[in-house]
C-alpha cells in the first residue's frame, strides 16, 4: 500500500498544469483505485494461503518420493509465504519403498529452504538455500543377485522437477553404511560428517560438494571437495564422485599394535562403490608398540575402495622407511566369516631392503645384532580382532641376506673362526671379519617365527638349519647340521690334528665337497645365543 500511495503521489507530480485539473482528477481516481486493487490482492493473498501450502506440500512430497524413489514421512511442515517462501519440516523420514524393515534412507531432525512465489507456483526452479539439520543417511549394501532395495523410476526426473538447489548445508551429519543381512551383527560404520556443502544440486548434473568428516579408524579428520551426482536412485552407490581429499592428525593409535600420527593427500574418482583412490601417507613417528622405535614412514598408493562398506583393493602400495623399500599389494576386507572385522591381506615383495631397518622395526633393541642387504617375499594376514598386532600378525614367506656382518664383536668372532676352520686354515688370522648369506623359508604365528630350510653360510662353512623365534622373549631354539668343507683333523692345529687324523672318516659328510658334518644346535636367546653339538638328539636328519 506504502508503495503504491508514493506511485501516484509521483504520478502526478509529474504532470504539467497546462493538462487540465480534469486529467488530475482522472490519474488520483487511477491511484487510488490501483491501492485498492493492491489491498484487496493482498487480503485475497491470505485467504487463499492455505492452498498454496497445501500445493507446498504435494510438490513437496511429490518431489522426494520421485527422487529417492522411496517413501516420505514428516511431523509437521511450516510455510511462510511472504514477503519471501520459507518452510519448515520437521521430522522428515524417507524409507526404501516403505520397508520398515531395515533404516530409512535419510533422517533429518528439521529441513528448511528458502525460495519465491514463482518457483512455489511453476513458473521457475530454482531454490536458493537448504538446511538439513540432524541428517543421518543410511547407505545399504549392494548384495550381488539380489533384487535392489530400491527401484529405477521410469520418469525423466531432470525433466519432471527440472530444480536447481543453490546451496545444500547439512552441519553436524552422520552418514551409516549398513551391513550385509549375514554380518547384521556387527556394528555399522559410522562417519561423522561436520560440514557438509552441496552447490548446484540438479538431476542431471553432479553437483560441487565440500566435506568435512571424522574418518573412524584411523581416527582423524578428512576435508573433501570435489563434485557428486547425479544421484543414482535404484543403486545410491552407482553414484558417480570425484575430488581431492586430505587426511590429518590421524591417529594411528586407534589401530591395535602400532603407533604414529598419519597425514594423506590423495584424489578420487568413479562410482561410490567403486572408487579409484590414489595418494601417498607421511608418517613420521611410525612405530610398532612391541618395539617402540619410531621412524619416519612414506607411502605411495593406488587402490579400489568400496565407498558403502569401506573395502578396499590395494592396487600398489610402495612403502619407504630409513633406507627399505617393499612393494605391496592386497586388500583390506571384510569377507572372512569366521574373522570378526576387516583383515588386512597382503603380499610384500623387497629387493631394495636392509637388514638392520627390519631388525630395527620389528625386535626390541636399542640397536639390530647384525647388518647387511635383503631380499624377502611374503603373504601377510592381519585379520581385526581385540589383540596386539604381534598376536594377530601371521606371515608366510622366504627371505635372503646377503653379505651379512655381526655388530657383537663375540658373534663375528665365531662366524670368522668358523670361516678358518671350515676352509682348514684355523690359524690364518689373515682370514677374519667375514660376511656371510642367510636364506630360508619362514611362518609366524602368535609372535613366533618358525624357520624351514634355513642355511646360514660362509667361506668354507655352511650351516643348515630348523626352528623357532620368539618375537617376545628372543628365545631361540634350532636344530640342524654344520657343514665344512675340510675335513675334522684340519680344524685343529698341533698335535690336536694329529690325534683327530683317524676320526676324518667317522665325521666326513655325504654331500660332495664336504669334509666334515656334524649335528648342531642353537639355543638361549637374541642376546645371549649358545652354539654347540647336538649328537643326543636324534631326531636331528636336516
Amino acid at each position: 500500500m506504502c508503495f503504491l500511495l508514493s506511485a501516484q503521489t509521483i504520478i502526478v507530480s509529474m504532470v504539467p498544469e497546462a493538462s487540465g485539473k480534469g486529467i488530475r482528477k482522472w490519474l488520483a481516481i487511477a491511484g487510488v483505485s490501483v491501492a485498492i486493487l493492491g489491498l484487496v490482492l493482498v487480503v485475497v493473498g491470505y485467504g487463499v494461503a492455505s492452498k498454496l501450502r497445501e500445493m507446498t506440500r504435494r510438490k513437496l512430497q511429490a518431489y522426494l518420493e520421485t527422487h529417492f524413489q522411496g517413501s516420505v514421512e514428516y511431523s509437521k511442515l511450516h510455510v511462510k509465504l511472504f514477503p519471501r517462501v520459507h518452510g519448515v519440516v520437521d521430522g522428515l523420514v524417507i524409507h526404501y519403498k516403505g520397508r520398515t524393515d531395515i533404516p530409512p534412507l535419510i533422517e533429518i531432525r528439521e529441513a528448511s529452504f528458502d525460495t519465491d512465489m514463482l518457483t512455489l507456483l511453476g513458473a521457475r526452479y530454482e531454490v536458493a538455500r537448504v538446511r538439513l539439520d540432524g541428517l543421518v543417511i543410511h547407505i545399504p549394501p549392494r548384495i550381488p543377485g539380489g533384487p535392489p532395495l530400491i527401484h529405477r523410476s521410469n520418469a525423466d526426473l531432470a525433466k519432471e522437477y527440472p530444480f536447481v538447489l543453490d546451496e545444500i548445508d547439512a552441519p553436524g551429519a552422520l552418514l551409516v553404511l549398513l551391513r550385509k543381512p549375514s554380518d547384521a551383527a556387527k556394528p555399522p560404520n559410522e562417519f561423522e560428517i561436520h560440514e557438509l556443502v552441496i552447490q548446484g544440486f540438479r538431476f542431471d548434473q553432479p553437483a560441487a560438494f565440500h566435506a568435512l568428516l571424522t574418518n573412524p579408524k584411523p581416527r582423524g579428520l578428512i576435508h573433501c571437495d570435489g563434485a557428486f551426482g547425479p544421484w543414482d536412485a535404484e543403486d545410491p552407490g552407482g553414484t558417480p564422485a570425484s575430488g581431492d581429499y586430505t587426511f590429518r592428525d590421524a591417529d594411528l593409535g586407534t589401530l591395535k599394535g602400532i603407533s604414529g600420527i598419519l597425514s594423506s593427500d590423495g584424489k578420487f574418482s568413479g562410482p561410490l562403490d567403486y572408487l579409484n583412490v590414489e595418494g601417498s601417507t607421511d608418517t613420521p613417528d611410525f612405530a610398532l608398540r612391541t618395539t617402540a622405535h619410531p621412524m619416519a614412514l612414506h607411502t605411495d598408493y593406488t587402490a579400489i575402495v568400496d565407498g558403502t562398506n569401506g573395502d578396499t583393493v590395494l592396487q600398489n602400495v610402495t612403502a619407504k622407511f630409513l633406507h627399505t623399500t617393499i612393494i605391496a599389494h592386497g586388500a583390506v576386507v571384510d569377507v572372512y566369516k569366521q574373522v570378526k572385522g576387516r583383515t588386512i591381506a597382503l603380499e610384500a615383495t623387497s629387493d631394495d631392503a636392509r637388514i638392520e631397518d627390519l631388525l630395527f622395526l620389528v625386535l626390541k633393541m636399542d640397536k639390530p645384532f647384525m647388518t647387511g642387504s635383503a631380499q624377502l617375499q611374503a603373504k601377510i594376514l592381519i585379520p581385526e580382532r581385540d589383540e596386539e598386532l604381534g598376536k594377530r600378525l601371521q606371515l608366510d614367506g622366504q627371505f635372503g641376506l646377503g653379505k651379512v656382518h655381526f655388530k657383537s664383536a663375540i658373534v663375528q668372532h665365531k662366524v670368522d673362526l668358523l670361516s678358518r676352520k671350515g676352509q682348514g686354515k684355523p690359524a690364518d688370522v689373515d682370514i677374519s671379519n667375514q660376511v656371510s648369506d642367510l636364506r630360508g623359508l619362514f611362518t609366524m604365528r602368535k609372535e613366533e617365527l618358525h624357520f624351514s630350510d634355513l642355511n646360514f653360510g660362509v667361506e668354507g662353512a655352511d650351516i643348515a638349519l630348523a626352528g623357532t623365534y620368539n618375537m617376545n622373549n628372543g628365545q631361540l631354539d634350532f636344530r640342524g647340521k654344520l657343514r665344512l668343507r675340510a675335513e675334522l683333523s684340519q680344524t685343529m692345529t698341533g698335535w690336536k690334528s694329529v690325534v683327530l687324523k683317524p676320526f676324518d672318516s667317522f665325521f666326513k659328510g655325504k654331500t660332495p665337497g664336504v669334509g666334515l658334518e656334524i649335528p648342531i644346535k642353537v639355543t638361549g636367546t637374541r642376546e645371549h645365543p649358545t652354539f654347540g653339538s647336538d649328537f643326543r638328539d636324534k631326531g636331528n636328519t636336516k
